[in-house]
Order: structure tokens, then sequence, then C-alpha cells
């Protein structure tokens, strides 16, 4: 992918074959708090899981990016666990595009708000959320495994 030149994609729900792009864009983006094989396959199979996937609309398509979210059946709350994307695609919208489409996909389950953790220093992260309203809540000290402090964020699903 070039810098510079408009990338079409498409949102869509994750297929099985999405599967090793997927362990790809988790292995490049996270050095730790990472989803195994395991947790990605069950995730691709889950009635509670939204794995939404951002996918070249060239011929490659290329997984581009994703988010996954859950729902559990005694809360109205679902729990956006995770987004990443490819180096290559960032700064396009895609993180925007796929929470919008979790969030959708959380209320048409039957929730009412949507729950996320993000890094304290990940501000990249925490403006795009906040663009998209969520509201900081909560300080989680020493949060993640390696010691990081994260934020509680939500938003309501109106």
């Amino acid at each position: 992918m070039k810098a510079g030149k408009t990338t079409h994609f498409v949102i869509r729900k994750a297929r099985p074959e999405d599967f090793s792009q997927l362990m790809e864009l988790e292995t490049g983006s996270f050095s730790c708090e990472r989803l195994s094989p395991r947790r990605m396959h069950h995730w691709l199979e889950a009635p509670n899981g939204i794995l939404l996937v951002a996918v070249a609309a060239d011929a490659t398509r290329h997984v581009l990016g994703y988010c996954l979210a859950f729902t559990r059946s005694d809360s109205t709350v679902a729990r956006a666990y995770s987004l990443a994307i490819s180096p290559a695609a960032r700064g396009k919208g895609l993180g925007r595009l796929l929470m919008e489409g979790m969030a959708k996909a959380s209320k048409r389950k039957g929730c009412t708000a949507v729950r996320l953790e993000v890094a304290k220093n990940n501000t990249i992260a925490i403006t795009l959320y906040e663009k998209l309203n969520y509201s900081t809540y909560m300080s989680l000290p020493e949060y993640y495994e390696d010691g990081q402090d994260a934020w509680r964020m939500q938003k309501p699903l109106n």
C-alpha cells in the first residue's frame, strides 16, 4: 500500500479464512496482552463475539485491521476488547469505522453501552475513543501485564 494513495476497503464480519492474517495483526500490534491462536479461533466462532475486519477492496482482500468485542447474557454492556490496524493502513479512518461497526453490532445484540480499557499512554487510541463519545470514568493502576496503567472508558449506545 502506497502512502498518499486512497485505499478502498470493506468492513465485514471476520471469517475463519482470515485467521492467519488476524494473528499477524495481533503479533505485530501488541507486545503483551496478545490473543492466543486458541482465543482468536474461539472469537471467530463465538456467538457472543463481535469480530469485524477491514479488508482491502482490491484483489488481495488483505486484512488491514480488526476490532473485537464481546457481550454477556447477564449484562447490557458490550466490552470492546481489541482494536488493531496494520501500520500501512493507519491514519485512513479504519479504526473509527471498525469501532462504529462494533457499536452498531453491539446495539443489535441488545447492548445499551460499550466499555473498554486503554493504556494511559496510548494517546492516539484515547483521542479516537473521545471522538467516538467514549468517556473516561475509572483509572486502573498497573492494569496491563507489563505494568502500564489504563483508563476505563464507556460510551452509551443511543
